[in-house]
């Protein structure tokens, strides 16, 4: 008789899921994956070293389609990644990601999705594809984020605020946005480029750092 253990793996195999004791073997790499048996990883992901994974997150990716997780990166309860119909997700090093919950979906044929390192992505934003968030960008809020840029930066730490990564923060849609580094948009409905700031505005007192 097929024990539990194999039936669940059994399924997991058939829709290109990583099996349990797969997923335990990338403990070896140092990557945490707090609860296997709820946390379901297509075989074709790349995975760095050191990932913090979460219960309930699902990461698919199907055999005409890219996904590269970095390392040291934070995946939360309910994140959602998805390459799929040829497209491209690629997330770098130190994220936090997924915190109230994350979308990420690549799921049309050239959609690419670019993360790049030091982000926040948290609070229930659904990114889609052609977009791309460079290092130390958030995305904070119930925000569908397509065809958009944040420039890369300092992330949320750095006490000059004008070093810092582009932010959006709100709810609603931004799409067909660019902002610079040290820029914020926050925003509710529509996101508009008109109404996109400075994040120095939020922080009059903050101290400007001398860059080298």
């Amino acid at each position: 008789m097929q024990q539990p253990s194999e039936a669940i793996d059994a399924i997991r195999l058939r829709h290109g899921f990583m099996s349990v004791g797969e997923l335990l073997e990338l403990t070896k790499t140092g990557n945490s994956v707090l609860d296997p048996y709820s946390t379901l990883v297509a075989q074709g992901v790349r995975i760095g070293r050191d990932n913090v994974i979460y219960p309930g997150v699902t990461i698919l990716c199907d055999s005409v389609s890219a996904c590269v997780l970095g390392s040291g990166n934070t995946l939360w309860p309910s994140t959602l990644i998805i390459a799929a119909d040829g497209g491209s997700v690629e997330i770098g090093d130190d994220n936090s990601i997924g915190q109230g919950g994350t979308q990420i979906k690549a799921n049309r044929s050239g959609a690419h999705i670019e993360i790049g390192s030091r982000t926040r992505l948290l609070n229930g934003p659904e990114l889609l594809g052609g977009t791309t968030v460079s290092d130390g960008c958030q995305v904070l809020g119930s925000i569908v984020v397509q065809s958009t840029y944040l420039g890369g930066g300092a992330d949320h730490t750095a006490a000059d605020p004008d070093r810092r990564g582009a932010v959006l923060k709100g709810s609603g849609l931004a799409r067909g946005l660019t902002l610079d580094r040290g820029e914020v948009l926050n925003g509710s409905g529509e996101f508009r480029q008109a109404e996109v700031e400075r994040q120095r505005a939020y922080h009059p007192d903050a101290p400007t750092e001398d860059e080298t």
